[in-house]
C-alpha cells in the first residue's frame, strides 16, 4: 500500500504532470538539434547533464526530497539519468563531425520512450490508487475491499495461506457530543495513519463503514493476528496522545479478529466475528 493521503497522492498527480511536460520540451529539444546538425548546447554533453535539465533542476531540488526516496521514483531517476547519458553521447558525436549509426540513435530513442512510458505508468497507478482511497483517513475505501478479499478467498483455496482479518471500530459518540466531530476526525486521522506507517508489506487497512476498520494480514493466523491487534493498539495510544489535546475523556476500540475462510461471505466473517474493548485515555 502507498503510505500517502488522498492529498499527497494529488500532488505526486501534479508532480508526474509537471515531469511529463518537461520531458517532453528536453526530447523536441535534442530531437531539433540532431534532426537540423546544430551545434549542441554544452549541457546536454556534460557528464552530469541529467541535473542540467529543466526536469533535473525540479527533480533534484531540495524541495523534491521525499520524492526521491519513493521507490517508483527511484526507477524513474535512474532510467532519466541512462537517457541522458545515450543523447550526450549522441551530441558529442555530432560535434565531432562524427556519423550516428541508426543502433546508437534507437538506443537513445528506445530510452526516451522507455522513461515516458514510466512516467505515464506511475501517473495511472497513482490515479486508480486515488480514486480507492478515504481522503479523511487515507485507508482503502471499504467499496473495494469484498471484491479484494473474494480474490484473496480464491487464492487461499488454491495456496492454502493463513490470511485473517483484524476489525477495529472506533467508539466516537461520546468524543463527539462533548468536543465535537472535528475532535472525532482528529483522532481516526491520527490512529489510521499511525496503523498505515506500522503495517508490514502486503498489508492493507480498509475504511469498512463509519468509524469501523478492516485490516487485511496475509501470511498471518489468528495467534500472529493477535500479535499485530496488541502492537497497533499500543501504537494507536501514542498517537492520539500526540495529535489530541489533553480532554479528560476516553475512547473505546472494539476489536475483533477472525481468520479468512475461502467458504464463507466475507460480509458474514466481518460481521459475527466476536468483539472485544480496548480503552485508551486521552
Amino acid at each position: 500500500m502507498i503510505n500517502v493521503t488522498a492529498q499527497e497522492l494529488e500532488t505526486i498527480l501534479v508532480t508526474i504532470d509537471k515531469a511529463l511536460a518537461m520531458h517532453e520540451v528536453w526530447r523536441d529539444q535534442i530531437q531539433r538539434t540532431l534532426a537540423c546538425r546544430m551545434s549542441p548546447r554544452e549541457a546536454d554533453m556534460d557528464d552530469e547533464a541529467h541535473y542540467q535539465c529543466d526536469f533535473g533542476v525540479w527533480f533534484y531540488s531540495p524541495t523534491n526530497a521525499n520524492i526521491r526516496n519513493l521507490t517508483s521514483f527511484k526507477k524513474i531517476e535512474a532510467m532519466h539519468q541512462i537517457m541522458h547519458a545515450r543523447a550526450r553521447e549522441l551530441c558529442i558525436r555530432l560535434k565531432g563531425h562524427w556519423h550516428i549509426t541508426p543502433k546508437e540513435y534507437d538506443l537513445y530513442i528506445e530510452q526516451v520512450v522507455s522513461f515516458r512510458a514510466e512516467l505515464t505508468q506511475l501517473r495511472q497507478k497513482v490515479f486508480d490508487t486515488l480514486h480507492k482511497i478515504d481522503p479523511l483517513t487515507g485507508a482503502y475505501s471499504g467499496a473495494h475491499i469484498l471484491a479484494d478479499l473474494e480474490r484473496e478467498q480464491a487464492q487461499k483455496k488454491t495456496r492454502g495461506q493463513a490470511y485473517s482479518l483484524l476489525m477495529l471500530r472506533f467508539d466516537l459518540f461520546d468524543i463527539n457530543q462533548v468536543f465535537g466531530r472535528a475532535k472525532g476526525d482528529d483522532i481516526l486521522r491520527a490512529s489510521i495513519s499511525a496503523i498505515r506507517g506500522a503495517l508490514d508489506a502486503g498489508e492493507k487497512v480498509y475504511r469498512y463503514a463509519g468509524a469501523e476498520f478492516v485490516i487485511c494480514l496475509p501470511g498471518k493466523d489468528a495467534s500472529d493476528a493477535d500479535k499485530t491487534r496488541q502492537r497497533l493498539l499500543a501504537i494507536i495510544s501514542r498517537a492520539i496522545e500526540t495529535a489530541v489535546e489533553n480532554s479528560a475523556a476516553s475512547l473505546q476500540i472494539h476489536y475483533a479478529i477472525t481468520e479468512l475462510d475461502p467458504d464463507t461471505y466475507i460480509e458474514q466473517l466481518i460481521n459475527q466475528a466476536a468483539r472485544a474493548t480496548y480503552t485508551i485515555r486521552i
